[in-house]
């Protein structure tokens, strides 16, 4: 994983090699666009799999601490990659979000 100016923490991620590489690429994609907006203290992101007959749910938490703020998402999907992009995309926009909304205030 990566490790610079923020931590990132994921719990529940036992998957395969090629599983993993894909998961650490849909990570860093984000990170990066975060880290162009600001620095952060720690992203978190926790994985449940839910057994549904044949297959398995993906239900993934996560949250992201910077300076002053925490911004949480959540996400379930069936797709793994998905979820996981998901919830990167809901902690992203939200932190655009605030930003803006702060700039707006001064």
């Amino acid at each position: 994983m990566i490790e610079t100016k923020g931590k990132i923490l994921l719990s529940g991620f036992n998957l395969d090699e090629a599983e993993n590489a894909i998961v650490s690429n849909i990570i860093r994609h984000h990170v990066n666009k975060i880290r162009e907006r600001t620095d952060f203290d720690y992203l978190k992101l926790r994985l449940r799999k839910i057994a549904k007959g044949k297959t398995f749910l993906h239900e993934i938490e996560g949250s992201l601490k910077t300076r002053n703020q925490i911004f949480a998402s959540k996400s379930a999907d069936y797709n793994l990659f998905s979820a996981l992009a998901e919830v990167m995309e809901k902690l992203l926009n939200e932190l655009r979000h605030r930003m803006r909304t702060q700039r707006q205030r001064k």
